[in-house]
């Protein structure tokens, strides 16, 4: 039973809603995240692609691209440069302090912000005693959860954020001070700075085209009905859509949309190569 259990400790990144467990069905993950792209699928490895934006500055240390993040044509630090930046954003939000513009070319302005639960949905996880870490006198019932909006024209319902523990307790801890959480604008301008001081042997006008690229990276795949989980150290954080029970019976039809599209071009691949 302990080395089962320990299973599924090490492959709770990769869940299935239900394991056997000791010849009984048993759940352990509220969706089935296996449904899901990681970001390596978002930002694919692509020596073409790193060479556009990671140019070093003169100053910076010989190899120290590929030697730190131990890869061959730098995806990996893009990839952490964006995963950086994405909880940089969302720390600033579960302090109280803002919801971010995403950057994009059209009107719509798709932002992150903290919303709500719903209070069908608060009542619920009362029941089950799954809100006591809030303190619902001082957030008046009301349940901060993280949001993502693809538009303010858009009539698509928003998706939740899943966090890590670390920005999780940030959230909780603002919830119950009282305080409101600022829904004050801001852009991809107010969080450079910083990592310009993390990644400061990068170009600080590349690390800015590259940012606005990855985030645009991000909005084709949710916009077409994937989530996306980003995975790091610290943790998890994953753009999902809240179906409920109807949840993975929706994602498996995405799934096999992206699927279909994956092979239909890897067989136009093939066609154009031998022609």
């Amino acid at each position: 039973m302990i080395g089962k259990f320990i299973g599924l400790v090490i492959n709770q990144y990769n869940m299935a809603r239900f394991a056997n467990i000791n010849g009984k069905k048993v759940k352990v993950s509220e969706y089935d995240t296996r449904l899901m792209l990681s970001l390596r699928d978002v930002i694919p490895n692509d020596i073409s692609y790193t060479r556009l934006y990671l140019k070093k500055k003169k100053d910076a240390p010989e190899g120290k691209l590929r030697d730190f993040y131990n890869t061959k044509d730098n995806s990996g630090l893009v990839r952490k440069i964006f995963t950086t930046f994405l909880k940089a954003v969302l720390i600033e939000i579960a302090v109280g302090r803002c919801k971010f513009i995403i950057p994009s070319k059209g009107r719509g302005n798709p932002s992150i912000y903290m919303g709500y639960m719903k209070d069908a949905a608060v009542k619920y996880k009362r029941k089950t005693k799954r809100l006591q870490q809030f303190d619902l006198l001082q957030t008046d019932y009301k349940v901060p959860y993280l949001k993502y909006k693809f538009s303010e024209f858009s009539q698509r319902k928003p998706l939740e954020i899943y966090v890590n523990k670390n920005i999780y307790n940030k959230i909780i801890e603002y919830a119950n001070s009282g305080a409101n959480f600022s829904q004050r604008p801001r852009d991809i301008e107010y969080f450079l700075p910083y990592i310009y001081e993390e990644f400061s042997y990068i170009e600080e006008r590349n690390l800015k085209l590259l940012l606005k690229d990855c985030f645009k990276k991000l909005q084709w795949h949710l916009r077409r009905g994937e989530e996306v989980r980003c995975i790091d150290g610290e943790g998890e954080i994953r753009f999902f859509r809240p179906l409920g029970v109807r949840h993975d019976k929706i994602m498996k039809k995405v799934v096999k949309k992206r699927l279909t599209r994956e092979r239909n071009k890897k067989n136009e691949s093939i066609r154009k190569s031998i022609q």
